[in-house]
């Protein structure tokens, strides 16, 4: 018989049952073989080379065990075939007279089909998650699995939520799948798109993100004792008269929120609307780290510390590239590979609602295809609708009912009955960023991923009737915020979906006294 790189663990240990106690024995990364659910799912597409590699052993050295052990429990010669030998290479043993008529199998290339490549992920990444260095994993990554798809991460990180792994698990494990995936992913260039395509903008404030946290790094390594050196004291001295060029650059730096607001307000829904919603999740909680970084940062560059603020700062202006190297690598390849010339205009609708950081589009793309932004607006959706709507205590025009609910000094959004955001007010005056591609979106989905729990709370107890209001308030910016949400109920009582209302209640709370006469002051 013959052994290869390609030959399949499912059909070796089939053929031969008693090997799965030889793979055993012979390293504690095979003893998962004993499980009959793992030769069926990971065993069944996994090849020599690959459990080679994720054992951390030689192939050569491996089969020339099976080799031995075949031959000694069946007495049939077995013929060796290393990695990339066009003439198969026999094993020693007596009287071996090769394998006759057998035609040696041709040399495994460096590619393996999509479900191979996920289940050896898979695998590779649990091995990451018990602790396994990651440089012991960036050999076995390049031999087993070769070029990978952005797209295939994003299933492999699917597939992995589906599997039970907690979304925080994974964001946890973000950074070093990208430093593992980044070999394979490099060759993957980002096309270039037309000016006003949102990736186009999207790398536009990339680059200048990149240039403001690049001058916070040289700042603060030249203010070392010796300059460049991390590791080396920092010169306070040097610090104290950089430490304001560096608060201006942290502050600047601060303005990538509105980058990631428009990436979770308009680009995540359209990946989930194709079935990508791992990644997004994971990528939200990752701008929530790096703004609470970035906060941090600002706040300790004031305070007595030159240590821990250059520290931090750095860490925070170290963030920020890391997560432009996930969305060229990872995030627009993905993108561009999954959504439509339709979903990249709707993408594209809403952006100038929310902002841009530093840079704004460059001309006026136009997708080309049906869904037209025109037909996404409140008028667009109203077209064939009655002029006006009957209310329980009288009738307005649509637009009417429209402008009055936009001119209410509150954040409204609606979220139906089947947990969708179904509506919110587009006013000028919104505490919090709202955009179209919002509506239509699991509310779930609306939210950073560490406080979904505290939705999915109201939500449950609204529709249980246990409850009919929440309420909060926060400090944000020098203004006190507060936020309730509502049970909208029928007047039998089924309920048809949760009012939001945020109001800025900084300047109603500082109030005092009576204003009985009018006063335009």
């Amino acid at each position: 018989m013959l052994l290869s790189a390609t030959t399949s663990i499912h059909d070796l240990v089939t053929s031969h049952p008693y090997l799965i106690e030889v793979l055993a024995d012979y390293a504690p990364a095979f003893a998962k073989l004993r499980n009959p659910l793992l030769r069926n799912t990971l065993g069944r597409v996994a090849t020599l080379q690959q459990a080679a590699d994720l054992a951390g052993l030689e192939l050569t050295g491996l089969m020339a065990h099976l080799a031995r052990a075949i031959m000694e429990h069946t007495k049939e010669a077995v013929t060796l075939v290393p990695r990339g030998a066009e003439t198969p290479a026999h094993a020693v043993a007596d009287g071996d007279s090769g394998c006759g008529g057998c035609t040696p199998r041709p040399a495994e290339g460096n590619t393996a089909d999509r479900a191979t490549r996920l289940a050896t992920l898979r695998a590779l990444l649990e091995r990451l998650h018990q602790g396994t260095p990651l440089a012991d994993l960036k050999e076995a990554f390049a031999s087993a699995v070769g070029g990978i798809s952005a797209a295939e991460v994003a299933s492999l990180e699917k597939e992995l939520v589906a599997g039970g792994v907690a979304e925080t698990e994974i964001k946890r494990l973000c950074s070093l799948h990208v430093d593992i995936f980044r070999e394979a992913l490099a060759p993957q260039h980002v096309p270039d798109m037309p000016p006003g395509h949102p990736v186009h903008t999207y790398r536009a404030e990339n680059a200048e993100a990149t240039r403001i946290a690049d001058e916070i790094i040289s700042q603060i390594d030249r203010m070392r004792s010796v300059p460049g050196d991390t590791e080396s004291p920092l010169d306070e001295l040097a610090w104290s008269f950089s430490r304001r060029h560096v608060a201006d650059l942290l502050a600047d730096l601060a303005h990538v929120e509105r980058h990631y607001t428009r990436k979770e307000m308009q680009l995540f829904p359209m990946l989930e609307e194709n079935g990508i919603e791992a990644p997004p999740k994971v990528m939200w909680e990752v701008h929530d780290d790096i703004r609470s970084l970035l906060r941090k940062a600002r706040e300790t560059v004031e305070g007595p510390s030159p240590v821990a603020a250059a520290t931090v700062a750095r860490d925070a202006a170290l963030a920020v590239k890391d997560m432009v190297d996930k969305e060229e690598t990872v995030l627009f390849p993905m993108a561009l590979e999954s959504l439509t010339e339709a979903q990249w205009g709707r993408v594209r609708h809403g952006e100038d609602e929310i902002g841009y950081a530093w840079v704004t589009p460059e001309g006026e793309w136009t997708p080309q295809a049906a869904d037209t932004p025109e037909s996404l607006t409140m008028e667009g959706a109203a077209t064939g609708t009655p002029d006006r709507v009957t209310l329980g205590t009288g009738t307005l025009t649509v637009e009417t009912l429209d402008r009055m609910l936009r001119t209410l000094p509150l954040d409204l959004s609606l979220v139906d009955a089947e947990d969708r955001v179904a509506y919110y007010t587009d006013s000028t005056h919104r505490i919090f960023p709202r955009s179209a591609g919002v509506i239509g979106r699991n509310v779930r989905n609306c939210h950073p991923p560490k406080s979904v729990h505290m939705v999915e709370e109201i939500l449950a107890r609204f529709k249980t009737g246990e409850r009919d209001e929440a309420a909060f308030w926060i400090e944000l910016g020098g203004r006190f915020l507060h936020i309730r949400y509502f049970a909208v109920r029928s007047d039998e009582g089924r309920y048809l979906g949760c009012l939001e209302v945020a109001q800025d209640v900084t300047d109603i709370r500082a109030l005092s006294g009576q204003r009985r006469l009018l006063d335009w002051n």
